[in-house]
């Protein structure tokens, strides 16, 4: 159990996965053990807050956006992935899917700790996956949880055959564009706490496979969030697709549905879905 009544830096804890001499995978045979750790003393970063809405484009009023607790607890999440006891080097783990809940309005005044914790993995041809829980609790109430899937992937040889088309779409009720400007990933990542080399610059992102530097997927989803404007009491789901280059301009989809919304990202030219997720 690591405990932390003030988070530490995010630098220190990213230099320790970078020198990691972990494998890529679990071990056969092997699982990931129970990991759990608390942040004691939840406290709201009045500057950090004004940025984050700022960069993804939130009002300056109505409470914390949904996403926001992500970013605040980002090193305590860092300090469980770089611990000795997670099998897996953190580098080069992919960020597949996302569910936060919020059970009421979430106070800029912060209060209450957030508990997170990981145990076992599942194991498929083609990847393993990992999930991170979180949840800030004031007393006994819950005020906000999420679920973390991440993945590592296997070696796969050459695949032959067509790839199968993608899905269609339904028609959007509403659409709105994003730009996604250069440099982004470099101030979302000093906000967010995210500072993996793929975000940072094309030369870096190219050591892991990408032609360019990508944005955080939680920036997208944030930046969906801020469009879509949800109540107090919702809960999210969003996987990530395909990543988003930058700089590029992308184009979200909105799809109105019993009891709230289906959304989805894709490319200017809306042949790329970047993003799905449902709004309840």
């Amino acid at each position: 159990m690591l405990t932390f009544s003030a988070l530490p830096a995010n630098g220190p804890l990213y230099w320790r996965a970078a020198v990691s001499q972990k494998p890529r995978l679990v071990p056969p045979g092997a699982t990931v053990p129970r990991l759990e750790a608390t942040w004691t003393r939840v406290h709201v970063d009045a500057e950090r807050l004004r940025a984050y809405r700022a960069l993804c484009g939130f009002r300056d009023e109505g409470g914390l956006p949904v996403t926001f607790p992500h970013v605040m607890v980002s090193a305590l999440h860092l300090a469980m992935l770089v611990a000795p006891p997670f099998p897996v080097r953190l580098l080069g783990l992919v960020h597949l899917k996302n569910r936060i809940e919020a059970l009421g309005p979430l106070p800029e005044s912060g209060g209450g700790s957030m508990h997170a914790w990981l145990e076992g993995h599942q194991d498929s041809e083609r990847m393993q996956t990992f999930e991170l829980h979180t949840e800030w609790r004031d007393g006994g109430a819950v005020r906000w949880r999420e679920t973390s899937t991440f993945l590592a992937k296997k070696p796969v040889g050459r695949r032959d055959g067509v790839k199968p088309a993608p899905p269609s779409r339904p028609a959007p009720t509403s659409t709105a564009t994003f730009e996604v400007p250069a440099g982004l990933g470099r101030r979302y990542s000093a906000l967010g706490g995210d500072i993996n080399p793929i975000h940072l610059f094309d030369v870096t992102a190219r050591l892991f496979g990408f032609p360019r530097a990508i944005i955080h997927g939680m920036w997208t989803l944030a930046r969906c969030v801020a469009e879509l404007q949800p109540p107090p009491r919702c809960a999210l789901d969003v996987q990530f697709k395909q990543p988003v280059f930058i700089p590029c301009s992308v184009r979200l989809e909105r799809v109105t549905v019993a009891g709230g919304e289906d959304f989805t990202v894709v490319d200017a030219r809306g042949e790329r879905t970047h993003l799905s997720g449902t709004l309840r």
